[in-house]
């Protein structure tokens, strides 16, 4: 097959959908021998290529169209150059752009836009609006990152079972269980916080539900003498005006919260390794990526019980209400309090992670991809 990938994804930080489309796309590039594979962006990326078989087409030098554009105009010239059988998104497709003999497959991670449109940007609330509905329809395939959100397509945007499949996302190798004290010190001396923390990794915008987390904090600053300090890591997103007044309004010092900003991927692993436990509140996920990164490096969850989280973790975490800070105040402390209970998860948790792999997840893809071209080229064959 000659298979097309959108990678606008992969120009830009990786947190969400770019580590999304970075770790599939490693797995395939190394260990597809058989495919081609043409990867089409609007800027430039850094993606090593060690395989003759897979090749970059990017906007010409100059370019400062926007991707949908650019993918409407000279994207389509070189999908249609390249001849493809099938070409796979994990963003919205701009379907005009894709011939109609080309099959497509789109991953939709959430519905955020439908069920949770509060807590978005206007303008990604509109681009989603105007985009996501008519890439769907366009789409041979959906793939979701769970049953959850396959249960909201079907729910919401009415999707038939027979167009979607569930592909569970996957973590890279690095995210393994470190030496807890030499990690927490290293985290200390590179970020200048406490040798005693818990994390919260992801963008600081309302869906995350940080505002929960830092009114938990205040209930633990109140029983707990020299409380230990809330470490966040993530770039900062928007609509925040809420979490920062929360903040001022509970009188937390920025000894008590820190906010890291985006952290290089290379630390996550040492970050999560350091920490005591991982606390994920969000309100709405589509998966949940972090969940099974903690997990992997033998840190203890505690995260909301809200959306694919449970389908996630399994029985590794203690799950509460994102609405209840005391809920969460009380899970932390019982996790720190109960070395019994720790440990319990922090195997459960080892467990559940080894389930995730992007290697199983590429093969998956790989495969749906493999029966939306035979079923494309089966329509097409004349009826005898």
């Amino acid at each position: 097959m000659r298979i097309g990938i959108d990678a606008r994804p992969l120009s830009v930080q990786a947190a969400g959908v770019p580590r999304v489309v970075r770790g599939l796309a490693r797995e395939l590039e190394k260990a597809d021998q058989a495919n081609s594979y043409y990867l089409y962006s609007h800027r430039e990326f850094d993606f090593p290529l060690g395989n003759p078989r897979w090749h970059k087409r990017i906007a010409s030098r100059g370019s400062r169209l926007p991707g949908i554009v650019w993918f409407l105009t000279e994207g389509r010239r070189a999908i249609l150059e390249d001849n493809l059988d099938v070409f796979w998104s994990a963003m919205y497709i701009p379907h005009l752009a894709i011939p109609s003999r080309v099959a497509t497959v789109l991953t939709v991670h959430d519905l955020e836009w439908r069920l949770y449109p509060q807590t978005m940007s206007r303008k990604t609330y509109y681009a989603h609006r105007l985009l996501v509905w008519p890439s769907v329809q366009k789409a041979d395939r959906i793939v979701s990152d769970s049953q959850s959100t396959a249960r909201d397509l079907q729910r919401v945007l009415h999707l038939p079972e027979s167009r979607m499949e569930v592909i569970h996302l996957g973590i890279d190798s690095a995210y393994k269980p470190q030496d807890h004290l030499m990690a927490a010190e290293y985290v200390a001396g590179r970020y200048g916080v406490s040798t005693d923390y818990a994390l919260a990794v992801g963008t600081v915008q309302p869906r995350k539900n940080l505002a929960t987390l830092v009114e938990a904090w205040k209930i633990l600053r109140d029983r707990v003498k020299d409380c230990f300090q809330l470490v966040v890591a993530g770039a900062r997103g928007w609509k925040n005006t809420q979490l920062d007044e929360t903040i001022r309004r509970l009188g937390l010092t920025g000894d008590e919260v820190r906010f890291l900003g985006v952290v290089p991927e290379e630390d996550l692993p040492v970050l999560y390794s350091g920490s005591s436990v991982f606390v994920f509140p969000s309100l709405y996920e589509g998966f949940g990526l972090p969940l099974v990164e903690a997990m992997a490096c033998g840190v203890p969850v505690i995260a909301s019980n809200t959306s694919s989280v449970p389908e996630v973790v399994g029985e590794a975490a203690l799950l509460v209400s994102p609405t209840e800070p005391e809920a969460f105040a009380e899970a932390i402390l019982r996790v720190r309090g109960d070395d019994s209970l720790r440990k319990a998860m922090i195997e459960k948790g080892l467990s559940r992670a080894a389930c995730f792999s992007w290697g199983r997840a590429a093969a998956q893809l790989l495969e749906c991809m493999e029966r939306v071209v035979a079923g494309k080229n089966s329509a097409r064959q004349p009826s005898k």
